[in-house]
């Protein structure tokens, strides 16, 4: 129950990062700002995923942890991204 809930999650995650690392150069004016904005969801999500794996007491594969972790990092973007979409805004 555990390992299907931990894989389909580690799932979700895994195509949120996608999404919002490919929605950022839509949304996000000059290279600059884009390179930030990759770097910092990277090491945030890698920095939560780490916590995340190493949190004392889990049952599960430290991967399923991290892969996880490293995702929700990437929700709060997501849902950004997504409103701008709905609502057709440019690059800013």
């Amino acid at each position: 129950m555990i390992m299907g809930l931990l894989l389909v999650t580690a799932s979700l995650s895994v195509v949120v990062v996608c999404y919002v690392h490919h929605e950022i150069p839509k949304f996000t004016r000059g290279v600059m700002k884009r390179e930030v904005a990759h770097v910092v969801l990277v090491l945030a999500g890698c920095m939560f995923g780490a916590v995340s794996a190493w949190m004392p007491g889990f049952a599960g594969p430290r991967w399923l942890a991290f892969a996880t972790g490293f995702g929700v990092v990437h929700v709060p973007a997501a849902a950004i991204l997504l409103i701008k979409y709905w609502r057709g805004s440019g690059q800013s």
